[in-house]
């Protein structure tokens, strides 16, 4: 079987068959097939147009189909006239000439402009749809809502159904989480959903999109593979695609809280030029904050259809916290608890850069890119943690570490479509080099008591130097060539076969160097703690796919083989890891519109997945003398089944919307944890973790999201849920240990949306339970309730009140945990005539009653933790905003 699999890896005939698939030649026709394609101005198809193509003495008319796309057989001329209309669109008409011999030709694209209906200089309107359902895409219109003068597009987002924006600027629609912004259909500036929906003013929008995106490749080819992104495309106001904006803010309150924030951004369609810069200390997320960033970006057209962009960003964070943590673990003898305190001082200098060229034109796309990171870290911290139950020790350690990890990635993808049409080839390669180099001192002292009395036996010193050098070589590659097999006439139904190879290569080096130093400074060398280590781990993916595309109806049915390899070795050892698999799986994808509201799919997929080198290396890992980690080079690549279903309503006539998903993970091999407990001189015992493969890995959830306006869309309800179930298996002492776990999450919540008042008001419940097979006492179940209220209240067209006001109550946490009660709020007024300048008093957290709580579940360990925060303090801020719009 080994030898079968290698052949594979070595075999060129995959090669062979692509260039096979590539020159089929293309059979004769009687007269020429010319298809096209009709769009608006935000590259969205137009369905329903009506296309007229006028020859001679003949006239040849049809319909775009709902993707835009129109096709004529048959067409006898090489000269023609071509008409095409669609309702609230401006007619388009043009003299076409085709190319002689060529029997199946493709027009470029067509764009239609938006048509403005006036009679005797009066603009006739009629009144505004708020919403609009397309296939890939829900469609807002911004006429429908109440913009007011100075909002961005962040305020006009809160108003719409389904749309949530939470404090930090961060997007969901529909429960997913938006991870880029377009506009007018093109690529903007750096794509940051959080950083422009601040800034573009919401004057200027037309329409709000949100689309279920599959990457610019599989736009141009119309193949969509994976699972979509959910993206924000922001649809203009006519001519409005030129201006400037920005603004500066600084800020400045209580405990010595300050804020700088300034940007510029220029913008003449895909000419667009940015810059940004911002300070302070204002963040409240764990510990103490203080940020600084600068960045720019650039993008332009060269040519015909070059365009390149680059980005740059500097960040700088230092954090000063302290964390108190509980951490429970489970084993056959019974329960090791472990309650410890952490003071932790740290700064991150971290620079980030990207350049991109992209060319697109009607048969060829192609991209290339080059990105990189380089990240530094200096760390110091000391703990103090008491382990009692199976084991009493108690153990303080000071930890001073240096990290430094630079990484540079490189991307290359084309697509070609060829004469006939769908048939296309596209291919991309990937590769990336990353180093990690930590260097850290470790001062520990450990006491261990007596078991019988609790009393002191022994206190030990000891003081590590760790020196660990990582580098990770990641190369992956991706051919796919799709034959189209539907009839020539046959413009309902598409149907394809598509030839895939997918190549990933993963390449790790790893050395450990650990050293002992004693009280008079000497240094020895540790060679049982220290190892160089290199593991290799590809994967080939050779499928095979049946697509059918109609109106209604996609799906995509096939199947895949995986064969795949990881080998290691060790430095010093004669034992090597050598493992191969083999996997197959089916490759399943359907798609179906039950009708214009209502949409249903389903996906499998299968995949292996790679132990990491430390679960790999079989050196012992001291830097947590509580928890030694042993890794097992004998482990075996895991593989994971995943099954998803969604189902989706969304009504343009009310505004409703619901989104129901189920979704299930089955894992074969998962790599899990297998803590021992091995008995010490003291009559004690000490920890150390293994690992290893088994099977009974698997959880099945759902999750549910409803929106309802009423009240002339003044008001919409929502109602948002989802239960998830988990069964996780562990090993303690190398008996099995089951772990299952339940958590069950419940909201509830009202929006208001007024010309004076914009309030979105919650309810929210979430419960979780976690047993294990081993732990004979109570399952351990944490409640949460928790009640919301954001409220912006508009006063004399120059004030604005803010509210934000929430309370939590906690039940079931082992760490100590409040029930805390949070206001926020301010007054802000804004000056001049076009509302340029403003002044805004903020309070927040007026009870100084915040804290950080977290809860983390690993095989048979939870883990509690709650971090200090500087939540209460006052905030003076003035600011200036820049916008000047060609048309405004």
């Amino acid at each position: 079987m080994a030898a079968l699999v290698l052949k594979i890896y070595t075999s060129p005939f995959l090669l062979i068959v692509f260039s096979v698939f590539i020159n089929f030649s293309v059979k004769a026709q009687t007269g020429i097939q010319l298809r096209g394609t009709v769009l608006d101005t935000t590259h969205t198809g137009i369905p329903g147009t009506n296309v007229r193509l006028i020859t001679g003495k003949d006239t040849l008319s049809t319909n775009t189909d709902q993707n835009g796309a129109f096709s004529f057989t048959s067409v006898k001329n090489n000269t023609a006239n071509l008409l095409i209309r669609g309702i609230g669109y401006k007619p388009y008409q043009t003299v076409i000439t085709l190319k002689d011999g060529v029997p199946d030709q493709t027009l470029s694209a067509i764009f239609l402009k938006s048509a403005t209906l006036q009679l005797n200089e009066v603009i006739i309107k009629g009144k505004a749809v708020p919403m609009k359902v397309m296939k890939d895409t829900i469609e807002f219109n911004a006429a429908a809502f109440d913009v007011r003068e100075n909002d961005k597009v962040e305020d006009l987002l809160k108003q719409l159904p389904g749309v949530e924006t939470d404090k930090d600027g961060n997007v969901t629609s529909a429960g997913k989480v938006l991870t880029k912004i377009r506009v007018n259909g093109k690529d903007f500036f750096t794509g940051d959903v959080k950083e422009f929906i601040s800034k573009l003013p919401a004057g200027t929008v037309s329409k709000i999109q949100f689309i279920d995106d599959y990457g610019n490749k599989a736009n141009f080819t119309g193949i969509k593979t994976g699972e979509p992104q959910k993206i924000l495309n922001v649809v203009l106001k006519s001519n409005l695609n030129n201006g400037n904006f920005g603004g500066a803010t600084l800020s400045g309150g209580t405990d010595n809280r300050y804020a700088l924030n300034i940007n510029d951004y220029l913008w003449r369609d895909l000419r667009q030029i940015g810059i940004n810069g911002n300070a302070g200390n204002t963040n409240t997320g764990a510990g103490i904050n203080t940020n600084a960033n600068i960045g720019s970006s650039y993008r332009d057209k060269f040519g015909k259809n070059l365009i390149f962009s680059s980005n740059y960003n500097y960040g700088y964070n230092k954090n000063e916290s302290v964390q108190q943590s509980s951490v429970r673990t489970v084993n056959s003898m019974g329960i090791i608890n472990n309650l410890s305190t952490n003071t932790n001082f740290s700064k991150n200098n971290t620079h980030n850069f990207d350049l991109n060229l992209e060319s697109t034109d009607e048969v060829n796309y192609i991209r290339g890119g080059i990105r990189g990171t380089i990240q530094g870290t200096s760390s110091t911290s000391a703990s103090d943690a008491i382990q009692t139950g199976v084991i009493r020790q108690d153990l303080h350690t000071n930890r001073m570490g240096k990290q430094r990890s630079p990484n540079l990635n490189g991307d290359f993808s084309m697509a070609r479509k060829f004469a006939k049409t769908g048939r296309v080839f596209s291919m991309s390669v990937n590769a990336g080099s990353g180093l990690s180099s930590n260097h850290t001192d470790l001062d520990n002292q450990i006491t261990y008591y007596k078991s019988k009395t609790d009393s002191v036996a022994k206190d030990s010193l000891l003081n590590q130097l760790i020196d660990e050098r990582n580098r990770n070589t990641t190369v992956s590659a991706n051919f796919t060539y799709t034959e189209p097999l539907n009839r020539k006439n046959d413009t309902l139904v598409k149907k394809s076969i598509d030839f895939s190879y997918v190549f990933n290569l993963n390449h790790t080096n790893n050395s450990l160097d650990t050293k002992d130093r004693d009280i008079t400074g000497n240094v020895r060398e540790v060679d049982s703690l220290s190892n160089t280590y290199t593991s290799s781990f590809s994967r080939h993916i050779i499928g095979l796919n049946y697509r059918y595309e109609t109106k209604k109806l996609n799906y995509v049915l096939g199947i895949n083989g995986q064969p795949s390899l990881l080998t290691g070795s060790y430095e010093g050892r004669t034992d090597k890891v050598y493992r191969t698999g083999f996997n197959i799986s089916p490759i399943a994808r359907i798609s179906y519109r039950l009708s214009a509201k209502d949409h249903f799919n389903a996906f499998y997929t299968g995949s292996s997945a790679e132990p990491n080198f430390n679960q790999l290396q079989p050196v012992r890992d001291t830097r947590n003398l509580q928890n030694i980690v042993i890794g097992n080079p004998k482990l075996k690549a895991a593989f994971n089944h995943v099954v998803n279903l969604n189902y989706s309503r969304t009504n343009p006539g009310d505004g409703s919307n619901l989104q129901v998903s189920l979704r299930g993970t089955v894992t074969q091999n998962q790599v899990v944890s297998n803590t021992v407990l091995i008995p010490d001189v003291l009559n004690s015992f000490r920890q150390e973790t293994h690992y290893l493969n088994t099977n009974g890995n698997y959880n099945f959830g759902t999750n549910y999201y409803w929106s309802l306006p009423f009240a002339k869309k003044k008001y919409t309800f929502e109602l948002i849920g989802g239960l998830n179930y988990n069964h996780r298996i562990s090993f303690a002492d190398q008996v099995r240990n089951v772990g299952q776990g339940i958590n069950i999450n419940q909201r509830t919540g009202l929006r208001m949306s007024r010309k004076w008042i914009l309030l979105h008001a919650t309810a929210s419940y979430n419960y979780s339970n976690n047993t294990y097979s081993l732990e004979q006492s109570e399952s351990n179940i944490i409640q949460t309730w928790t009640f919301n209220t954001d409220a912006r209240v508009f006063v004399l067209k120059s004030l604005v009140f803010g509210l934000n006001a929430g309370k939590t109550i906690n039940k079931g946490f082992s760490v100590a945990a409040t029930n805390p009660f949070l206001i926020n709020g301010s007054i802000e007024k804004t000056f001049f005539k076009n509302k340029q300048a403003s002044v805004k008093i903020e309070g927040h957290d007026f009870l100084n009653q915040g804290n950080n709580l977290n809860r983390s579940i690993t095989d048979n360990t939870t883990t509690e933790s709650r971090t200090n925060q500087i939540t209460r303090y006052f905030l003076l801020s003035l600011t200036w905003n820049l916008q000047s719009f060609a048309g405004m």
